[in-house]
């Protein structure tokens, strides 16, 4: 086949794929209509029928091309809402807090406020060895929502991502911590075992932050600060899957101590 047959199958082959495509749905632009009522009408239309896509180039129409309108703020909440549902977590995001920083009095602003900070939460890495730029965004958003709105019915769930949240960056500092324990850069392991419990003492990952702060004392043959760190975590976490070691390490710690003594 000669080169220029083969350009112009190519061409024909991509000319039928992209009228496949267009044919199969629809389109993803939508005319453009005389007011912001009509447009509105039409973007709510493809929106409730799932073409996301559609939806978002109406609700663009309303807000660019009738920016004046009372239900511009309605065209920004469900503008967001469309993104959300395409998963596009991050656009969304961007969306809602347009919302909520350009239409103040709008009635969808609180919701426009969790929305945002559910939207960073879910665009933040599951893998907590990567950035969480996106889980601290998360968290001011949720915790600014729940500071303004304590009563929402939404409030609980804000909280709960919070949390997650949280255990998300404190996973991070204390694995941070565990790699310089492991390598016997203790003073680098105790700056990050210490700001797990500062910085975040309602995690899940305290009481081993605190647990590996006793060990790394009892490395460096300082008893009397290891046995105080063992006997807080026993007080704070009796019944924690490490309290049986924190007895064995204060066990360990009352033979050196008194063989010291003895020495002496």
């Amino acid at each position: 086949m000669t080169p220029d047959r083969t350009g112009l199958l190519k061409g024909f082959v991509i000319s039928v794929i992209i009228a496949a495509v267009v044919s199969g749905c629809g389109g993803i632009t939508m005319k453009n209509y005389p007011n912001a009522e009509e447009q509105f009408r039409a973007a709510i239309h493809e929106y409730q029928g799932e073409h996301y896509l559609k939806a978002i180039d109406g609700f663009q129409k309303v807000i660019y091309n009738f920016s004046g309108a009372s239900m511009v703020d309605s065209a920004q909440y469900f503008l967001a809402m469309s993104y959300f549902q395409q998963k596009d977590f991050f656009l969304a995001a961007a969306e809602f807090e347009r919302l909520v920083n350009h239409y103040p009095g709008s009635p969808f602003v609180d919701d426009g406020q969790y929305m945002a900070g559910l939207c960073y939460y879910k665009s933040s890495p599951k893998n907590y060895g990567l950035d969480q730029e996106e889980s601290i965004k998360a968290i001011q958003e949720l915790e600014d929502f729940v500071t303004d709105n304590p009563e929402s019915e939404l409030a609980g769930d804000a909280r709960a991502l919070i949390t997650e949240a949280r255990n998300r960056l404190a996973k991070k500092r204390y694995e941070s911590g565990r790699m310089y324990y492991r390598l016997g850069y203790y003073n680098s392991a105790v700056i990050y075992f210490q700001s797990v419990i500062d910085e975040f003492t309602d995690s899940e990952w305290t009481a081993q932050a605190l647990f590996y702060l006793g060990e790394i004392d009892y490395k460096k043959k300082q008893y009397e600060e290891a046995k105080s760190r063992f006997n807080n975590f026993l007080v704070i976490y009796p019944d924690h899957k490490l309290a049986g070691k924190a007895r064995k390490m204060l066990a360990k710690i009352d033979q050196n101590l008194a063989q010291t003594a003895e020495n002496n």
